[in-house]
């Protein structure tokens, strides 16, 4: 109610400020247009400075400069209603309140207050002492994020310095955690005889046979060591493949080594048949499994097959392949 009547009285000066400005200017106007009489006299002894009237435009500045003035004394007096509205609706609402717990506060308004203030600092208590906790809790979340990603930092470089190692010996990674060396490879020579035409002046042409060997490239045998680079016994089973310039499959080899303890390496020899005439352009090397053993009493033993398992193509989804190139190796006869 009390905002309605300072906004209807702000309303109605604003109006009538503007219309006294309007009538000034307009009578200003017409007293300029007016002609002055022609026998006004002036006094010879004292004459008179010439006063330049204001312009139309100056008053109505005047004018804005007065109704600004009083739009702002305006506003100070509706800040300073709206603030003891303020303090009488809050003293209304304690009355209120102190009327519906009168029963059990008596009618001791004083008390009433400091019970209240009891209260409030009870509450404002309960509120520090909840900030506290989210800020501990939330020291303690960068706390173990913090621990969580020092201890992945540290497991990361021990695992580099593990692989650094690894290769000083000789041994490149696969792929879960299992280590393959530099193999090597060698092709079969045969033996030939062939018969060459020859000419003597006294024999005349006859035959003459000649030895000698080319190699087959239709066998080759394969050497190496396979390593596990964990911390557990091991089943591991490692497929080596070779590929020709189009790469296609041309020959493969299945190294497993059951109950493969850490850091061992085992060594592994075998013959396979290759599907080509000339040597192989690439091979890969990848994991097919590599299964935690329970029971770490038996014999590890090393064993070499020609047979693709059943269920190769997920094995293959597993295991980091890497791939080699006798043509890209320090030796004839070294991966």
């Amino acid at each position: 109610m009390a905002w309605n009547t300072n906004q209807s009285t702000f309303s109605g000066v604003i109006a009538a400020s503007l219309f006294i400005g309007w009538s000034l200017i307009s009578a200003n106007a017409l007293g300029q247009g007016t002609p002055a009489p022609a026998n006004t006299a002036v006094p010879a002894t004292s004459p008179a400075a010439p006063v330049r009237a204001k312009t139309p435009m100056e008053l109505l500045q005047d004018q804005i400069d007065e109704l600004r003035n009083m739009v702002n004394d305006l506003r100070a007096q509706l800040a300073k209603s709206n603030l003891e509205r303020d303090t009488a609706q809050r003293q209304l609402t304690e009355i209120q309140q102190f009327l519906a717990d009168h029963k059990d506060l008596g009618q001791d308004f004083e008390k009433y207050q400091q019970v209240k203030e009891v209260a409030e600092k009870a509450d404002a208590r309960k509120i520090a002492e909840e900030a506290r906790a989210r800020r501990a809790a939330d020291q303690a979340e960068k706390d173990a994020r913090r621990k969580k990603a020092i201890a992945a930092r540290q497991q990361a470089a021990a695992q580099a310095k593990r692989v650094a190692t690894y290769r000083e010996r000789g041994f490149s990674p696969v792929g879960l955690d299992v280590y393959i060396s530099k193999w090597a490879y060698f092709y079969r020579a045969k033996d030939t005889e062939q018969t060459r035409v020859d000419y003597d002046p006294l024999l005349g042409r006859y035959l003459r046979p000649v030895h000698g060997s080319e190699i087959e490239y239709s066998s080759m045998t394969i050497s190496g060591s396979v390593l596990n680079g964990t911390k557990e016994v091991r089943n591991i089973g490692v497929a080596i493949t070779f590929f020709d310039d189009h790469g296609q499959q041309v020959g493969h080899e299945i190294v497993e080594v059951a109950n493969a303890r850490p850091d061992v390496p085992y060594p592994f020899t075998s013959t396979i048949a290759m599907a080509l005439n000339k040597p192989f352009d690439s091979s890969s090397v990848y994991v097919l499994y590599a299964d935690p053993v329970g029971d770490e009493s038996e014999e590890p033993s090393t064993s070499t097959g020609s047979q693709m398992p059943a269920n190769d193509d997920a094995s293959k989804s597993d295991g980091a392949m890497t791939g080699n190139s006798p043509r890209n190796a320090g030796s004839p006869s070294h991966q």
